[in-house]
């Protein structure tokens, strides 16, 4: 009877074990499915470093080339990753960052180079969004202003491709090439302090101070004081008397403080601009 009872709880772990792998299976390949980030398009491959993912088919395969080459320089050169994501899809998130935000950092590993990059472009005209991110060093060469002044710069490309007056596939060229460009300028900028003008700042800063100081010093020195014109044979301190009244206390409460920085919930700091147009 025990053995029999053994062979039972061994055959109902067993098929708990085989009911649960498809399960886990499924929801893996669940997580790394492209269409879950909006990602579906013409059958492209994705691609992480130095790449357009055209899921739109709005360029050729030379463009995506030439594109590709100008920005593998750019990681070569100072270890910039800089990726492209275009798709065109009508279905809206709940929270419209959501999407380049999780593509960025589902699909590529901001830690693995000193700075990325990032355009993501909806041309469904129904849902058109064009952001820029930047994550790493990025972050800081180009902050939250200067992604959403390059953002609104390649809006203004979108806009022309998609109003029918001009070519859209040199509209739609232009503002790859626009947005290589302004990135690569970006991350070449150094630092505001060690920049020349910053320098020339700092010594006028400098200057101005140290001649403020001179000028005040210049008037002369008082030579005088209190103990000059005192005859010390007649004079001198005769008592000193301190009188104690009372004591006060203050109390204080304790407070504590919390907060939270950019890019919270597991996710990168991370720098954007951009939006719906």
């Amino acid at each position: 009877m025990m053995k029999k009872k053994r062979y039972y709880i061994l055959f109902a772990i067993l098929m708990l074990v085989l009911s649960a792998v498809p399960c886990i299976s499924g929801r893996g390949a669940t997580a790394i499915a492209p269409e879950d980030f909006y990602l579906e398009g013409n059958g492209n491959s994705l691609k992480r470093e130095s790449a357009v993912n055209d899921f739109a088919g709005i360029y050729t395969q030379e463009q995506i080339a030439s594109f590709e080459e100008k920005m593998r320089k750019m990681r070569e050169e100072y270890d910039c990753n800089v990726v492209a994501f275009v798709i065109d899809n009508n279905e809206r998130s709940s929270s419209e960052l959501s999407a380049p935000e999780r593509a960025s950092e589902f699909f590529l590993n901001p830690s693995s180079h000193k700075s990325t990059v990032v355009l993501w472009l909806n041309v469904c005209r129904n849902n058109r969004s064009l952001y820029v991110l930047g994550y790493g060093s990025a972050e800081f060469k180009i902050t939250d202003s200067e992604a959403d002044r390059m953002a609104k710069k390649l809006q203004g490309y979108v806009k022309e491709a998609q109003s029918g007056t001009g070519d859209a596939q040199t509209q739609y060229t232009q503002m790859m090439d626009e947005f290589i460009t302004q990135s690569d300028l970006e991350m070449r900028t150094p630092y505001f302090f060690l920049a020349g003008w910053f320098h020339l700042g700092l010594g006028l800063l400098v200057g101005t101070i140290v001649v403020l100081i001179l000028v005040k010093n210049s008037g002369g020195k008082m030579t005088t004081n209190g103990k000059t014109y005192m005859n010390k044979s007649f004079s001198g301190l005769i008592g000193r008397r301190d009188i104690y009244t009372h004591t006060t206390y203050v109390r204080t409460r304790k407070s504590s403080s919390s907060g939270s920085g950019r890019g919270g919930g597991g996710g990168h700091s991370h720098s954007s601009g951009g939006g719906r147009f």
